[in-house]
């Protein structure tokens, strides 16, 4: 018998946050068909696409429903620019919105273990909230992560931290009916934090209202202008870096330093890079997915079979799925 999906929740955070690692607690609750997803500490996404972990839940009488939940790639991630990191989430909510899956809600992970909220935290975390928007924000959860790196001796300097979470950065989400909660590190921990949002209603995020629905390009959307925005002031910040280390480069060579010559040319080559992504990044806010992708999950139904939604969502973005079986009361 074909399950029945009560939906999908989706996992958004920024590079290194531990969205991967979430997921393989996940799936370790049960049985999993497929290789576990690349789990990272770095700076670079171990997630390049978006991936599908579909938890199915069986009755004695063979009856089963299944919640979804997909990893996505992480936001400030030194190999992809932000604006390709944003186009692929876009894909994934456009489509499954245009398939009428429902979606139960977001995870936003956060690592207790950094000592400061940084001024990129605080951009994604504003990119989060124009996405989502207030009217779906009761079905949104903030989970910090990282606790099993913290020693016995500094969970209350972690408590604090997710203290000063709740009372200033996360404010106004948690104003608005956001939740707090913690992730252990477990898989029980994992799937309890999942079944806290797979009871609740449905619902449609600003964002894909107005890419499927008003067929916006991706700079006029709150979230994509949000995104623009940083993009924009980040260009100015690395234009005049740039400027200083040419100059500071041309000092060194007329002095005959050539020590010093070779640290700034690696300094302009990298300034440079940063340059390039936001440039790419500015080009895909251009794009106007919402009207392609409608016009590709209806091609895609023609003549489709029944057959469980989530199969069909992976097929159409060419996605990894990995189902996980468990019984009822796991």
């Amino acid at each position: 018998m074909d399950s029945e999906s009560e939906g999908i929740i989706l996992l958004l955070g920024v590079t290194g946050a531990g969205k991967s690692y979430f997921i393989n607690q996940l799936k370790r609750k049960g049985p999993v068909t497929e290789r576990p997803v690349r789990e990272g500490h770095t700076m670079r996404s171990q997630t390049s696409r978006c991936q599908l972990v579909e938890m199915v839940l069986e009755d004695d009488d063979g009856d089963k429903r299944s919640i979804s939940v997909v990893d996505t790639p992480g936001f400030d991630d030194t190999e992809r620019p932000d604006g390709e990191v944003l186009a692929e989430i876009t894909e994934f909510l456009a489509t499954q919105h245009a398939l009428g899956i429902p979606l139960k809600g977001v995870l936003y992970l956060h690592k207790i273990t950094d000592n400061r909220m940084t001024g990129s935290s605080g951009t994604y975390l504003r990119l989060l909230q124009s996405l989502i928007g207030d009217s779906a924000m009761t079905n949104v959860i903030l989970v910090t992560t990282m606790w099993y790196m913290l020693r016995d001796e500094y969970e209350g300097e972690g408590l604090r931290r997710q203290t000063q979470l709740c009372e200033k950065y996360w404010k106004p989400l948690t104003d608005k009916g956001a939740g707090v909660t913690k992730f252990e590190g477990t898989p029980e921990s994992a799937w309890s934090i999942v079944r806290k949002l797979a009871p609740k209603e449905p619902v449609v995020l600003d964002y894909q209202r107005q890419v499927v629905e008003e067929g916006r390009d991706l700079v006029h959307t709150n979230a994509g202008h949000s995104l623009l925005q940083k993009l924009e002031s980040t260009k100015v910040e690395y234009s005049i870096k740039l400027k200083d280390l040419e100059d500071q480069h041309d000092e060194a060579i007329a002095i005959g330093d050539k020590a010093v010559a070779r640290d700034k040319e690696r300094e302009i080559s990298e300034a440079q890079d940063v340059l390039r992504r936001i440039d790419k990044s500015v080009a895909k806010l251009g794009a106007q997915p919402g009207p392609r992708i409608k016009e590709g999950v209806a091609k895609a139904m023609k003549g489709q079979t029944a057959g469980r939604a989530v199969t069909v969502l992976a097929a159409i973005l060419n996605i990894t799925l990995f189902v996980v079986q468990l019984v009822v009361g796991v």
